[in-house]
């Protein structure tokens, strides 16, 4: 017995649908029971709703990032004014939110290099590593 929803089967149901056919003219039309196509409906409004939910969502998380990577941006270039390193400014930008393409544009240089910057910036904040030597004296 074939499937009752093989690919040619969706590609049917998807024109016949747009075309506004009704639901027993398009169980008719594939052969198969109106009750199938009534569930293939109610599943198919179900993904839709959810669909639109999850866009409506996105769309509010990708507001959301860039008004914060707008704030960061402003915050970096006021701290670089304050006299702060601009590695340390993109870094900190970075980490509140700011992608490396966005604070690269600021510049005028390459994301990589506005990557090196913040690189040198974190190196120097840390505290030096222990050596194996130093490790020995300390038991």
């Amino acid at each position: 017995m074939p499937r009752p929803w093989s690919e040619e089967r969706k590609k049917q149901f998807a024109a016949l649908r747009r075309a506004g056919r009704r639901p027993d003219e398009i169980a008719r039309v594939l052969g198969l029971r109106r009750e199938q196509v009534d569930a293939r409906l109610a599943a198919m409004g179900v993904w839709e709703r959810n669909q639109a939910l999850f866009d409506k969502a996105m769309s509010k998380r990708v507001q959301a990032r860039d008004a914060r990577a707008r704030q960061a941006i402003t915050a970096m270039k006021k701290a670089i004014a304050r006299g702060r390193p601009r590695g340390e400014a993109m870094l900190a930008a970075n980490r509140a939110g700011a992608t490396w393409r966005a604070i690269r544009a600021q510049f005028g240089v390459s994301a990589q290099a506005a990557g090196v910057a913040a690189r040198s910036a974190r190196k120097g904040a840390r505290a030096p590593k222990r050596t194996a030597s130093k490790r020995r004296t300390r038991r």
